[in-house]
């Protein structure tokens, strides 16, 4: 029963989300993409208010956190178009086919990451119980391999979760990866289709669904960071790359980026080279910086957390010495693994349309995000005296970041 109620948590953050079907952008995409987007966006709110309610010292209850989660989601239900858009069968189905694989994997403790053992899961299930981020017990120093500062974002989903069932369950944690899959394809056909049509949305969907449905598998990401990362990266990239020059699309990617920013420490990374490549392709300032804005306040007021309670850690290293010697081996080691023992199809059959396409500039803001992006992941491995277990452990899942942004691209070259 407990599975079953920490399952109903995570889908019940749908509700709340609706709140951004009143943004227009949203309004106009098919049903299952202004659902996905809801998904993502419940996940963000939910984050928030415990992330709010834990400063202001408000206690987390299922009354007192699903009091005004429900109020939300009425809000964004009212007038909201409930019609189902029955095309594109094939494809949907296709992107449910990897979901079903991606179920079968965590279902069977195949795809189940090690840090979800190691620190999501025990994060999750102490803020739970002490209703709080609890500082002492993340400074506690046999604790040192939970990483002290990592961001808050999975454990408070999975605490909201636990609030639900009355306890933390592993098997439900688990579950969250097959619904991030699904969310991150259909979110991405909907940002996608009024740019480059609905046909070629659905398609390169579908190869989303697929390219990440197998990194998911062969690097293991079960129940850790990267499903809701990866989520909350291919809708700013898309609102950003579709429709970069709306109101609406700014606000979109101004709380995905948000909460890439609150999901793991390279999310930082992620930001300040979007909002870069934002501001190259809109070449607007003052829009930009709305943009970032939440990341900066979010951001800042947990680093600040951090710095009082003597729990810096990650966010530091970028201070210490890199070991250029070491470029060499470390850029062949990262190769090694991007090739995610299939040869490098999945980076192939991202970058062949690209080859053949006319359009790239429609395409450059993702384009600078995965060149970006890779070049952050290298930059972070060499600041490690003997990264090879780094890279061995972490690439495969690292690298989906570029690997989305290039689907992004190749479909933004198709317009």
């Amino acid at each position: 029963m407990k599975d079953a109620l920490f399952v109903a948590g995570i889908l019940f953050l749908i509700f709340p989300g609706l709140v951004l079907w009143r943004l227009p952008l949203i309004a106009r995409v098919d049903l299952t993409a202004r659902l996905a987007i809801a998904f993502a966006g419940g996940v963000a709110i939910v984050t928030l208010l415990l992330y709010v309610y834990n400063f202001a010292h408000i206690p987390w209850t299922r009354t007192t956190v699903g009091t005004p989660l429900i109020a939300l989601g009425v809000f964004g239900l009212r007038g909201a178009n409930l019609k189902w858009d029955s095309r594109g069968r094939l494809s949907s189905a296709l992107i449910l086919v990897f979901v079903a694989l991606t179920i079968y994997g965590v279902i069977t403790a195949r795809e189940t990451c090690g840090d979800l053992i190691f620190f999501w899961g025990p994060k999750g299930q102490r803020f739970h119980y002490a209703g709080k981020i609890d500082a002492d017990f993340l400074g506690y120093n046999h604790y040192y391999l939970m990483h002290y500062d990592y961001p808050p974002l999975l454990p408070l989903a999975y605490a909201w979760a636990s609030l639900v069932a009355h306890q933390f369950s592993w098997w439900g944690a688990l579950f969250f990866t097959p619904v991030a899959l699904l969310a991150m394809a259909f979110a991405f056909r909907g940002l996608a289709a009024p740019a480059v049509g609905e046909e070629r949305a659905r398609w390169y969907a579908v190869l989303l669904a697929a390219i990440v449905g197998y990194g998911f598998a062969i690097g293991m990401v079960g129940g850790a960071a990267e499903p809701p990362l990866l989520l909350f990266e291919i809708i700013a990239i898309a609102a950003l790359t579709f429709a970069g020059d709306q109101r609406d699309a700014q606000i979109l990617a101004a709380i995905a980026l948000a909460a890439v920013a609150l999901t793991k420490v390279e999310g930082a990374a992620f930001v300040a080279i979007t909002v870069v490549a934002y501001l190259i392709v809109s070449r607007k300032a003052v829009r930009t910086a709305l943009v970032a804005l939440p990341v900066v306040a979010l951001l800042g007021s947990w680093i600040l957390f951090c710095w009082r309670h003597n729990l810096l850690d990650s966010y530091g290293r970028a201070k210490s010495a890199m070991h250029l010697e070491l470029f060499r081996r470390t850029l062949t080691e990262t190769l090694h693994q991007a090739s995610y023992d299939v040869g490098w199809v999945p980076w192939i059959a991202t970058l062949a349309p690209l080859a053949i396409s006319r359009r790239l500039r429609r395409s450059l803001l993702p384009l600078i995000v995965a060149a970006g992006t890779m070049a952050s992941t290298l930059f972070f491995y060499l600041h490690a005296d003997n990264p090879w277990w780094w890279i061995e452990a972490s690439a495969q899942r690292v690298l989906l970041t570029p690997l989305v942004c290039l689907v992004v691209a190749s479909a933004a070259a198709s317009e």
